[in-house]
């Protein structure tokens, strides 16, 4: 009990001491990724205005500002604030993180390579790693893509994305029972790791049409789907499912949200267009034609993958 009381005061305390110094908690605050994004963004934005930081401190501050607007979706703030910081501390590595992946995220690759490459010569850690791994990826450079995901294992072994990430490239050549282990070793680490479930799902429609597969696939399917229900290669995974089921409403559905996440996607296209068709929506042919003037062998992916298209 007396444990307790000291604990209590201790804490009030320190709440005191917060209202008393607001720039004390803003200092806090600003630092502290778990807050909600605009508290965040706030406390930074107040620390800022204040005058009293300059130098690394000024630069660590819009740098967790720009994190917060990241994180809310606001790209444009969130890379204002990192090229103030880097403009007063161009070594600062969580500037150079969160420009770099809002780069990588909208598919500048060849912008966020040299910040990257700054980042793994200065230690960021697996992180680092983890984008120069997107980046081999996306450039179609899969060996160098395991390197880097692998290098992002050595500094965090239990980093399912770096796992999962290694998984998808292994696939890409053609090594599936690599891509199998290191799928089962990310959905061990997190099992609603959106990515790795549905890479598995993919994994498993794609190697076989036993059933006992399927019951399997569509239950990491519908875990991707719960976890993440916009994502493109769960919820088509799930379309894939459901039409070798011939449950075309629940195909439909699947594919519906596919096309929505990717306007003209021929496999989304062309599944919906399947799921319609067969449930008896004639106007299903339009999206199947439509699918077909993107890729002219979506029909034979289709089949490859066990679908009875008509």
């Amino acid at each position: 009990m007396m444990r307790w009381r000291l604990a209590a005061l201790w804490f009030l305390a320190l709440a005191a001491c917060g209202r008393q110094d607001p720039l004390a908690r803003a200092q806090m605050d600003c630092a502290n990724d778990a807050l909600p994004a605009s508290a965040q963004a706030n406390a930074c934005r107040a620390l800022i205005d204040s005058g009293n930081l300059s130098g690394p401190d000024r630069a660590n501050a819009l740098a967790a500002s720009g994190r917060a607007h990241a994180r809310a979706g606001d790209t444009r703030t969130a890379l204002q604030d990192f090229a103030s910081a880097l403009a007063i501390d161009d070594a600062n590595l969580g500037a150079l993180e969160g420009r770099a992946a809002i780069l990588i995220r909208s598919g500048q690759l060849d912008a966020a390579a040299p910040l990257v490459q700054r980042l793994v010569a200065e230690g960021g850690g697996a992180k680092a790693h983890l984008m120069a791994g997107e980046i081999a990826a996306g450039r179609g450079d899969y060996n160098a893509a395991i390197e880097a995901f692998s290098a992002a294992l050595q500094r965090e072994p239990r980093n399912a994305v770096a796992f999962a990430g290694r998984a998808r490239m292994k696939e890409a050549l053609g090594d599936n029972a690599g891509a199998k282990a290191d799928f089962d070793a990310a959905i061990g680490i997190d099992p609603r790791l959106a990515d790795a479930l549905a890479g598995r799902c993919w994994l498993a429609i794609q190697q076989s049409r036993d059933p006992a597969h399927d019951q399997e696939a569509r239950q990491d399917a519908e875990a991707a789907v719960a976890a993440a229900p916009r994502d493109f290669n769960a919820q088509t995974c799930l379309g894939i499912l459901a039409l070798r089921a011939h449950q075309w409403p629940q195909a439909k559905l699947a594919f519906d949200v596919a096309v929505d996440v990717r306007p003209g996607d021929p496999l989304a296209l062309f599944g919906r267009g399947v799921a319609r068709r067969r449930g008896g929506d004639g106007a299903g042919l339009t999206d199947m034609n439509q699918a077909r003037d993107f890729d002219h062998h979506i029909g034979e992916r289709f089949d490859g993958l066990g679908v009875a298209t008509y």
